[in-house]
């Protein structure tokens, strides 16, 4: 579990730094302040030495069709990750969490002809001869510090396309990012919840999901073409999981999210979409329950105040607050963070101050 993070040049941030962190965090705060994009920094941090990150965040927000010409850098795939797109000055994330320690990780391009050869790293030109050159290539690097090793990999772009040297091993925990609008397809819908199966956790998911739909009374795989869930509500016959609404959908793959990250981190983009207001507090106690019993932790955006006095009435009914509200500001060309813990934000609740 993350206990501090710490991004600079990073997308909109200059320099954040994010302490005392808690199981379930929710980041709040105005348009194009950040939110996502804090979310976007530790999902990268979590995949700890794969720089293939950086491009998979772009596809989070629906950028997903990449078009360079070679010999025509303009701006390269990479060039939105840094601060005023000044790719002169390298990304910095750091993060302190109780599996791994502190890691920092670090990520600049790569585009002098003279670096590209030290690096020895074969880039082909588009008439397949080898050319260390940036009208070659071009070339994320990611370098990272943990405890008192390093290492550096690249993520390169040329006539062979897209490609990691060397390949980097699997992340030290699991993450997931849920976006705003993303729905799992119905083929990895059904093989999360297998995994569960498979570890006879399925009734954690069943019980949350009873509280948007307290007739449900049982979750299933059934394969007509591929496989996909159903449940029994009481009708005459099933019905797929994915009909019984977008707040059913979007309640299920955060828990299925959540269940399949023991010891890892999930990450959420507005978290209240497609939940009725009403849901909110009983939503956040099931969050708060799923996360301590698989150890997972959680980072959520959001706009809505309803949605934060429903997480912070939730947390404060049972023995452990493991809840921080997290608001970003903009002041100038930089961006703060307020951090209510649960005295602060129980004032600031009953006082109607800001805090959205």
């Amino acid at each position: 579990m993350y206990r501090s993070f710490a991004v600079k040049n990073f997308r909109c941030f200059r320099n954040l730094a994010l302490a005392d962190l808690e199981r379930v965090n929710l980041i709040a705060g105005k348009n194009n302040v950040g939110k996502t994009a804090l979310l976007e920094a530790l999902f990268i941090h979590c995949g700890a030495w794969n720089p293939e990150l950086a491009l998979q965040i772009n596809a989070f927000r629906g950028i997903e069709a990449i078009k360079v010409e070679f010999g025509r850098w303009a701006e390269t795939p990479w060039d939105t990750l840094f601060k005023d797109f000044d790719v002169s000055q390298s990304v910095q994330l750091e993060g302190d969490d109780d599996l791994t320690g502190r890691r920092t990780l670090s990520l600049k391009l790569v585009r002098d002809p003279s670096e590209l050869a030290k690096l020895r790293i074969s880039v082909l030109t588009t008439n397949g001869s080898a050319l260390g050159s940036s009208e070659a290539a071009q070339v994320l690097e990611l370098e990272y510090y943990q405890e008192k090793h390093g290492g550096k990999y690249y993520m390169i772009f040329d006539a062979k396309g897209f490609r990691l040297e060397p390949v980097p091993p699997p992340p030290p925990f699991p993450a997931f990012f849920q976006g705003a609008r993303m729905r799992l397809p119905a083929k990895e819908e059904a093989k999360l919840f297998g995994d569960l199966e498979n570890r006879g956790e399925q009734e954690v998911v069943l019980k949350v999901l009873q509280l948007v739909e307290p007739r449900l009374k049982r979750i299933f795989v059934r394969f007509i073409g591929e496989p996909m869930l159903y449940g029994e509500v009481g009708l005459r016959r099933s019905l797929p999981l994915r009909l019984m609404g977008d707040g059913m959908s979007r309640l299920f793959n955060l828990v299925l999210h959540i269940s399949n990250a023991p010891g890892g981190v999930v990450l959420v983009d507005e978290i209240e979409n497609g939940l009725h207001y009403t849901v909110l507090p009983k939503v956040w106690q099931a969050i708060a329950e799923t996360a301590r019993h698989f150890g997972t932790q959680v980072f959520a955006t959001t706009h809505s105040l309803e949605c934060i006095a429903a997480a912070h009435e939730a947390f404060s009914q049972v023995g452990v607050y493991d809840f921080r509200l997290h608001r970003l500001d903009r002041v100038g060309d930089d961006i703060r963070v307020v951090n209510y813990d649960q005295e602060t934000l129980t004032a600031a609740l009953e006082t109607g101050l800001e805090i959205r």
